[in-house]
């Protein structure tokens, strides 16, 4: 309920002022009275009015010097235009014109008639309202311009004059603009001015605005990086429109880029940049063998316990350094973990590759001087090779990845594992689990376990991940990074893909049947992304189960649709369509690019966890992460955070404006009886 508007009646006569306040009360307003415009100053010093009514004729300052006192005090401040209604002589036309030479609003003549007043009491106040609001607005649009480093200009078609906004060489730092279109287009960079003419030429003879981007040299040290936009007038005599200053916009970029593309501990390429670059190499060199290593430094996370995160950091970076210098000029070196290399070269000795591998690889294994203390560096290697074991990138690397995890348990074997061998072996380096794989889905030995996710703020569960487990008859419950591999290898991750989804579908829809309501995500695999069929697959999968598809999140990592960018935005936009939400799993590892996110409609960035490892202590993770949140709320995406597991991260992420997370700290994965009890009061908000 809006408050009642509070009138001050300012006269000496009794008569006025009962008659003044019985009316207005009528109408709904709060009567404040005052006898001379001493007290009345006083009244408004203590709580402004919303509208003051005020005889000429008062006792020691007359109603001229009444207003006349009131303007000056409210100079400068919220109330200076508080409406003053002066009462007069019907007669008194010079004391009309003085009212408003000294600043009142409006004037009621004597005798009052109380319905005019009423309606010019409402009128003023309205007007008060109004310019209010056009000021606050006003304010508004200059904090704006002046945050956003954002200004006006016009052009002259004619004369080529340039005229720009008044704060324009404040908001350029500089001490003048070029007052002709010839002299901005002679400030501009060598590589821009041709840009910036040929968009000035179009915009005059197609009768369009301007949009253009151009370095501008409006100092000495730097040049400035200007967004001009306009639209032409109807007769096209002018260019009118805004710049905008977008130098420290682009430089963040630039750093933002960056951080996604290189580790900035070790100045290597990240996953993605690897990738790219492997995938040139191999394609431009026609044929010829390359081999890919991944090597895990051992004990990097007890360095870190006991010497500190820079006694860590320091064995990185020398580690790094040695490949560097071990390594032929041609080859590729990335960083993809905290402790994990990846290193891509030519094979020279195809028949000898084991005996090219402990060649470069032993002298890594040099003790070095860390916090005061000598440190021996020991490390576990995979290896996996072109064209033999795959031919691209993303596969070669995961396939070093696997072999690298098979060597790191296998004491006294050499130091490097071949992909090619580890179908003999299992974690403990002994087993083949292929055969086995292939009989799973139909002996009922894959479940589903689901990963709980909670706003960052608190309060109920509102999503879960269905993640695949298998329980293997003999060995038990068989890691995910064991098997999905061999469903990749086999063919089968398609097939045992659709379980997965039916499965999540079902048991979605067991828990809203309970009123449990939450987003259940579901990870899409690469070969079921490819199927052309994919939306109308899972729309009747969603259809059979009576699942809302707004409750359904489809789970893609990036690398999967830039395969093929076409046909992945054909199939996300029939997804879309059909009501799904839609996800970018492990952003920040694989490929990672602004033109993805632009490109593919999403509704959910999840960042992945090796972001989230290192947040706490590391704040170049927290540089990443708080660029991939501004860049997220710009389009408009939810943010969730992977492999949360301590309070710290938590914190952290939240001052980092995550939305969302997911780990252990909250939830451990567990089957589905496990999760009920948590979700009753969990709730799910409609778009």
């Amino acid at each position: 309920m809006s408050r009642s508007q509070t009138i001050l009646i300012v006269d000496d006569d009794p008569t006025i002022q009962l008659m003044t306040s019985a009316g207005l009360r009528k109408n709904g307003y709060t009567i404040r009275q005052a006898d001379n415009a001493d007290e009345a100053l006083a009244w408004m010093r203590a709580d402004a009015p919303d509208l003051v009514l005020a005889s000429v004729n008062l006792p020691g300052r007359d109603g001229f010097a009444f207003i006349e006192a009131v303007r000056l005090e409210q100079a400068g401040s919220a109330n200076r235009d508080t409406p003053i209604l002066i009462l007069t002589a019907l007669d008194d036309t010079p004391s009309i014109h003085r009212a408003f030479t000294v600043g009142a609003t409006d004037f009621i003549t004597k005798p009052v008639n109380l319905a005019l007043l009423v309606e010019r009491v409402k009128y003023a106040l309205a007007a008060a309202a109004r310019a209010k609001a056009l000021a606050d607005a006003q304010i508004e649009q200059a904090t704006a311009c002046r945050m956003a480093r954002l200004g006006f200009w016009r052009l002259d078609h004619a004369s080529g004059g340039l005229q720009w906004s008044a704060e324009a060489a404040d908001l350029l730092d500089c001490d003048a603009l070029p007052d002709s279109r010839e002299a901005l287009i002679e400030r501009a960079a060598d590589n821009d001015r041709y840009r910036l003419e040929a968009a000035f030429d179009s915009a005059i003879a197609g009768g369009r605005g301007v949009d253009v981007e151009v370095s501008v040299w409006l100092r000495d040290d730097r040049p400035t990086i200007l967004r001009l936009q306009s639209e032409t007038t109807a007769d096209h005599a002018w260019l009118i429109g805004a710049f905008q200053d977008v130098t420290a916009l682009r430089a963040f970029e630039d750093r933002a880029q960056y951080l996604a593309e290189y580790d900035e501990l070790t100045d290597l390429p990240r996953r993605r940049l690897v990738n790219r670059l492997l995938d040139d190499r191999i394609h431009q060199q026609g044929g010829q063998p390359w081999s890919v290593t991944v090597i895990g430094i051992a004990g990097l996370s007890r360095v870190n316990t006991l010497l500190g995160m820079r006694a860590g950091d320091q064995v990185v970076v020398t580690f790094a350094q040695r490949l560097k210098e071990i390594l032929p000029a041609n080859a590729v070196v990335g960083r993809l973990e905290a402790d994990t290399f990846a290193i891509a070269a030519p094979l020279e000795a195809v028949d000898r590759p084991h005996v090219a591998h402990e060649q470069w690889l032993a002298p890594l294994a040099r003790s070095l001087l860390v916090a005061g203390e000598e440190v021996f560096v020991d490390f576990s290697a995979g290896a996996s090779f072109y064209p033999d074991d795959a031919s691209d990138a993303d596969t070669l690397i995961a396939h070093a990845q696997r072999a690298q995890q098979v060597n790191r348990g296998r004491r006294g074997q050499p130091r490097v594992t071949f992909y090619q061998d580890t179908g003999a072996f299992d974690e403990s380096g002994v087993l083949s689990l292929e055969n086995d794989i292939r009989k799973a889905l139909g002996r009922g030995q894959f479940f589903l376990v689901y990963q709980l996710q909670q706003p960052l703020g608190g309060g109920s569960f509102d999503g879960a991940e269905a993640l695949l487990r298998w329980r293997h008859p003999v060995h038990g419950v068989i890691p995910p990074a064991r098997f999905i591999p061999l469903l990749e290898e086999n063919g089968l991750i398609a097939e045992v893909g659709e379980w997965v989804l039916d499965e999540a579908c079902r048991q979605l829809a067991i828990w809203h049947e309970t009123d449990a309501k939450l987003v259940m995500g579901v990870n899409i695999s690469a070969q079921q992304f490819e199927r052309g069929d994919l939306a109308e697959r899972i729309t009747r999968t969603a259809r059979r189960h009576g699942i809302d598809p707004h409750t359904l999140e489809l789970e893609i990592t990036e690398s999967m649709a830039m395969h093929d960018p076409d046909a992945s935005q054909r199939t996300l936009e029939k997804l879309q369509a059909a009501g799904f939400r839609l996800a970018i799993d492990d952003f920040g590892t694989g490929h990672s690019s602004y033109e993805s996110l632009l490109r593919f409609p999403m509704d959910t960035l999840k960042i992945d966890r090796s972001f989230i490892e290192a947040v706490a202590d590391d704040p170049r993770n927290r540089s990443v992460i708080r660029s991939m949140t501004l860049l997220a709320d710009g389009l408009g995406l939810k943010t969730i955070a992977e492999g949360v597991e301590t309070q710290r991260q938590r914190d952290y992420l939240n001052a980092l404006e995550i939305d969302a997370i997911q780990g252990f700290l909250i939830h451990r994965p567990a089957e589905a009886d496990a999760c009920a009890g948590l979700l009753p009061s969990a709730a799910i908000e409609e778009d």
